[in-house]
């Protein structure tokens, strides 16, 4: 016994058997019609089913439809959809608007990258310091701290000591450099915090007389420089303020021995702490720069010593 031929086509509808049709089989009898054109139909839907699940039967959006996205009646596979969103979502430039990637904390150091945004919070991490305040005026002041501020890098400088003046033998000393001290400071809650600017000493004016010692500074009670010693007429060589309670602790220096010639019948006066005031028989300018010492002089009044200074960064 055979089976019926089957086509995947769809029957658009089923024979009725009529009272009058004969009993007549085979592949086209009448009475194998109904049963063949429901096998053709199951054929067809077998066949849709297929073509949908294996995607052969879906009118599915091309590439150039799905990147335009204006077609409203075809569906797009997962290619289309990542190339819909790769067409409209454009990688943000200097000069192109779009989406940008969140730099990495490596990423904002390198600097290299221009296609990345940075956050605040990896911009202060990498760039800590957003402001700056410098106290220069010798005195005692208040420094109120700035809202959200934990930690500050503070530079506290003494003041110079003042240089020497001699017109004899064995000549004046320029004075010393006041200390530095340096640190990266725990605020711990503090609101306010005190500052301390060291005054430069005063350069000898008379013949004969030594220079005044500069000046400390400081920033709070744990960080504190001491000022440099003032010029001297002994050949000796003042002494160097130091810096207290900082990461770096340091000095500009000692004041300069006097600088005589060949013959040791002429000399000029030693050089302050620092080297800003350099050896000289006349010249009674200030140095320019915090913490340096003034030089010793022999024909003018000696300079004073520089002011220190306090220098606050968050």
């Amino acid at each position: 016994m055979a089976d019926l031929p089957e086509s995947k086509e769809w029957t658009p509808g089923v024979y009725q058997l009529e009272t009058s049709d004969p009993v007549l089989g085979g592949p086209d009898g009448v009475s194998n019609q109904q049963a063949k054109q429901l096998a053709n139909r199951t054929s067809w839907l077998k066949k849709k089913i297929e073509s949908f699940l294996d995607g052969s039967g879906i009118n599915f959006a091309n590439q150039q439809e799905a990147e335009k996205g204006f077609e409203t009646n075809k569906p797009m596979n997962a290619l289309r959809v990542f190339q819909a969103i790769k067409a409209k979502v454009v990688q943000a430039t200097i000069v192109t608007p779009g989406i940008a990637r969140i730099a990495t904390h490596s990423t904002v150091i390198e600097g290299t990258d221009y296609g990345s945004i940075v956050t605040p919070h990896a911009l202060r991490a990498v760039f800590p310091f957003r402001g700056r305040q410098v106290y220069e005026v010798p005195g005692v002041f208040t420094w109120e701290v700035p809202p959200g501020v934990s930690k500050v890098w503070v530079e506290v400088i003494g003041g110079g000591g003042g240089g020497a003046r001699s017109k004899t033998l064995p000549g004046p000393s320029g004075g010393a450099g006041g200390g530095i001290a340096r640190k990266l400071h725990e605020l711990r809650g503090q609101t306010t915090v005190t500052v301390t600017v060291g005054a430069g000493g005063t350069g000898a004016l008379v013949d004969g007389n030594t220079g005044a010692s500069g000046g400390s500074s400081s920033f709070g009670t744990t960080i504190a420089a001491t000022g440099g010693n003032g010029g001297l007429i002994n050949y000796k060589a003042p002494i160097g303020g130091r810096g207290v309670g900082g990461d770096e602790n340091h000095s500009l220096g000692t004041g300069g021995h006097p600088v005589g010639d060949a013959s040791n019948t002429a000399f000029q006066g030693g050089a302050g702490g620092g080297g800003v005031s350099a050896a000289s028989w006349i010249d009674s300018a200030r140095p320019a720069a915090p913490g340096h010492g003034g030089g010793g002089r022999g024909g003018s009044a000696a300079p004073d010593g520089a002011d220190g200074q306090v220098t606050i960064q968050w």
